[in-house]
């Protein structure tokens, strides 16, 4: 399994005085009336209130192990959260207590079925899971075919100036994803960004 076991750092939610993961809380509130670190839980509570939402119902999910293409095991964890007029459920893989390697994102109405969501996330990760774009070569990782999908994220490395990339679930520097696309010398490319709730 690519989860790396359970985050030993929590959090106290301000409002319901329960300790959760670290990943598991929002700073919540605004500058005039200062901030409280509050868990997805009460903090979902606490927007729907804020918006007249009164049938909104937060539902915590259990992880779910899913095997990828390759015969491995993702352990996924879930976060529901209230934004405004969007209910956006996730699905990551931990590593070292954080959200890392394999992560997703879907978008629907608050108002909406929260099973019918998850259904749709689940249909998802299903999907990436069952395709590899990296496989092992003689100088070690390179593109599989002429199709590589993944997620931009911050290289600490790089102080910022680079990206880190998640192909596969797993982190590929800049350079080495360099290294990799100078098998296609010559050829042409095309880079398409989407939002991360969007099918890739």
């Amino acid at each position: 399994m690519s989860d790396e076991g359970e985050p030993s750092d929590t959090t106290v939610c301000a409002a319901c005085g329960t300790a959760v993961p670290a990943y598991d809380v929002v700073s919540y509130g605004s500058i005039e009336r200062g901030y409280r670190v509050l868990c997805t839980s009460c903090f979902n509570a606490e927007v729907a209130s804020a918006l007249g939402l009164e049938h909104f119902e937060h539902v915590r999910l259990e992880p779910v192990v899913m095997t990828d293409c390759a015969g491995e095991q993702h352990e996924f964890h879930f976060r529901t959260r209230l934004l405004g007029e969007l209910m956006v459920l996730e699905a990551f893989e931990l590593k070292a207590g954080v959200p890392n390697g394999y992560q997703f994102e879907v978008v629907g109405d608050p108002d909406g079925e929260p099973l019918a969501l998850l259904g749709s996330l689940i249909e998802r990760m299903r999907h990436s899971l069952s395709v590899r774009y990296l496989e092992s070569g003689e100088d070690g990782a390179r593109i599989a075919d002429q199709t590589v999908c993944g997620r931009i994220e911050w290289d600490e490395a790089g102080d910022g100036r680079t990206p880190l990339l998640v192909i596969d679930g797993r982190e590929v520097s800049w350079v080495e994803f360099g290294h990799m696309l100078m098998s296609f010398e010559g050829w042409q490319f095309r880079l398409a960004i989407r939002d991360r709730s969007e099918d890739v």
